[in-house]
């Protein structure tokens, strides 16, 4: 084999090794376990979401369903389709250049290797998702495309047609590459002088393209006409560009829709230093190669003006993993700017310098994909799922309170899951009625806590729990927060009981009194509201030395004042806990936890008193005695 073959076998077992490197290790992001939740459906419910409620395309998982039929639903058989067309991309885009740059062919090895190190490529070839297709479709197009203008055999046409109909049943994105196609052909029937015969034959193959989808599109038109969505934040051009360099470069640096796997700061500066080698690939002239610069600099720029005009004139469209699909064109012009820079006498070593700042920038970007835990692509579901192996008893639930498909894809029903709120649209008194049965049916309630509002918006799962339930521990694996709860009902059986009624409407029934270290203390009180409280109560937990001298104090309304006590019903049983730090130069000894309430506005103590009717001193109630 020549030397450009073995190169380019170089490149591609590359790309093969870093899109291969730990997927099967990696824990499915969200997005991922809803592929596959979706996916094995059969494939008329697969249609039937993206007809009735998700503007994306049925291709990909209607592929991903038969295949996880054939190999299952391992992590990195899942990840199998996207790394394959991943590693097809890089030789896509081989292809590419040598087409373009037919006389300095090293612009397409280039070209290649910048796509097998892209961060950003990387990551979207271990994702479960049709990005990965998308771009290996836009690359069969575009090569495809570059043949139509000069004698192309019928079957160029054909695969064409085909190619650009299936790119479209990927994704609707599609539509963008076609439009760069159709104003480079304006380009070239002027620059190019293109027969009418040969402009005629591209219009009807468009046109075939465009027949091909309207099936599709006769079915998904109400859906594609009426749906909107605020999900993704807004972004101004210059924005769009800065993220967008940055996509092309070392992968995201922007948290609000996924994980970042760069350092803003700097990831912008690395991406400063692809842009300087891009800008003298996209204007360094040379004779032959002007074509093949507008050709690029289209295949870039119609796809982003697109996505911008879309953002005005419908809904918010831009965000980094949709652009991914015209990496190949950034790239290439990368790689014409450092094969510009080796051809100048006296610039090899700049050609040099560059090559290995790419190389550091890309290395960098990928070691923190791999390998720091800030930076991982997805939450540590194994160490999550192994925790509740370990620790889980009869008895126990796991409470979502968003429906995030990867916890059932680990958790593989070893442990009771309930979801609630059952649905986005769930009242708060549904809520309430609903933890009650949880609280009631289970002896004690593992809580995932998700990190999105588009569900629990206000959080009331996690106030309800706070409000009426013990915490006994929290775990928080990578990305991930699991909350150990005893509902009120079962950790009453195990605390102090006590009893002490305040201002004849509420009673204190136990405590619990333990140290989390040597001179933290924490007190967790249990109320019961004998009717609706009257007025507004702040509660106090003191901590007295032998002597009466107070050394630490805890005031507040109840449940770190977030349960006034003016909005408590009657009959509830209030879990309240507090946490009492002695100084550093408390001395040696015995401490003794006092507690009370008083009123909010007159800061008068209310009156307690024992079971028995009696007064308590000062009208607090001694609880237990703590050492240091």
């Amino acid at each position: 084999m020549t030397r450009a073959r073995w190169l380019s076998l170089a490149i591609l077992l590359v790309a093969t090794a870093l899109r291969f490197y730990r997927a099967g290790e990696m824990s499915l992001r969200a997005d991922e376990a809803t592929s596959l939740l979706l996916a094995r459906q059969d494939p008329q419910a697969i249609v039937r979401v993206f007809i009735t409620s998700d503007p994306h395309m049925p291709l990909y998982f209607l592929i991903l369903h038969f295949w996880m039929l054939a190999v299952g639903i391992s992590e990195l058989a899942v990840r199998f389709p996207a790394i394959f067309v991943g590693v097809l991309s890089v030789a896509l885009t081989y292809a590419l250049g040598k087409q373009l740059f037919p006389r300095r062919r090293q612009i397409a090895l280039l070209g290649a290797a910048l796509i097998a190190l892209n961060p950003f490529l990387i990551w979207d070839a271990q994702d479960v998702y049709m990005y990965s297709a998308l771009t290996a479709m836009t690359l069969v197009s575009f090569n495809l495309f570059l043949r139509l203008e000069s004698g192309a055999r019928r079957s160029h046409w054909v695969a064409y047609i085909v190619a650009s109909a299936v790119g479209l049943y990927f994704h609707y994105f599609f539509a963008f590459i076609l439009l760069a196609q159709g104003i480079l052909w304006m380009v070239w029937i002027v620059t190019r002088q293109i027969d009418f015969r040969t402009t005629i034959r591209f219009a009807l193959a468009a046109s075939a393209v465009v027949i091909l989808f309207l099936p599709w599109v006769s079915v998904a038109f109400p859906l594609l006409t009426t749906f909107h969505s605020d999900f993704i934040p807004a972004s101004s051009l210059l924005e769009m560009c800065q993220r967008a360099l940055v996509t092309f470069t070392v992968g995201r640096t922007d948290t609000r829709m996924a994980p970042a796997w760069v350092d803003p700061t700097i990831g912008i500066w690395l991406s400063l230093g692809f842009l300087a080698i891009f800008l003298y690939g996209a204007f360094a002239r040379n004779a032959t190669e002007g074509a093949a610069r507008i050709a690029l600099a289209i295949f870039l720029g119609a796809p982003m003006g697109a996505f911008f005009a879309y953002s005005l004139v419908r809904f918010p469209l831009f965000d980094e993993r949709y652009i991914l699909y015209i990496s190949a064109a950034f790239s290439l012009m990368v790689a014409r700017g450092l094969t510009n820079f080796w051809d100048v006498p006296g610039r090899r070593w700049i050609a040099l310098a560059a090559a290995a700042f790419i190389l550091l920038a890309d290395g960098y970007a990928l070691n923190n994909y791999f390998h720091v835990p800030e930076f991982a692509r997805s939450p540590d579901w194994r160490t999550f799922v192994q925790t509740l192996d370990d620790q889980a008893q009869p008895g126990d639930v796991v409470l979502q309170n968003y429906p995030d498909p990867a916890l059932p894809y680990y958790l593989q029903d070893r442990v009771p899951r309930v979801l609630l709120p059952r649905s986005s649209f769930a009242t708060a008194a549904e809520i309430d009625a609903d933890m009650q049965r949880v609280t009631t049916k289970y002896a004690r309630v593992w809580f995932q806590a998700a990190p999105y509002s588009t569900w629990d918006t206000e959080g009331l799962v996690e106030m309800w729990l706070r409000r009426h339930a013990r915490q006994i521990s929290v775990i928080e694996p990578r990305g991930l927060r699991l909350v150990l709860y005893a509902p009120a009902s079962i950790a009453l059986r195990e605390a102090q009981p006590v009893d002490a009624t305040l201002a004849g409407q509420i009673r204190l029934r136990a405590f619990d009194c333990d140290a989390r270290a040597a001179n933290v203390f924490r007190v967790t009180l249990y109320w019961h509201a004998l009717a609706r409280p009257a007025r507004a109560a702040t509660v106090f937990v003191h901590l007295y030395d032998a002597d009466g001298k107070l050394w630490s104090q805890q005031d507040n309304a109840p449940v770190n004042g977030t349960y006034p006590t003016l909005e408590w019903q009657a009959d509830q049983v209030i879990v309240d806990e507090y946490v009492l730090v002695l100084p550093a130069d408390a001395p040696a000894g015995k401490y003794f936890v006092h507690i009370g309430m008083y009123d909010s506005q007159t800061h008068e103590r209310l009156i307690v008193l024992d079971a028995h009717g009696k007064a308590f001193p000062q009208n607090r109630v001694p609880l237990c005695e703590v050492a240091r």
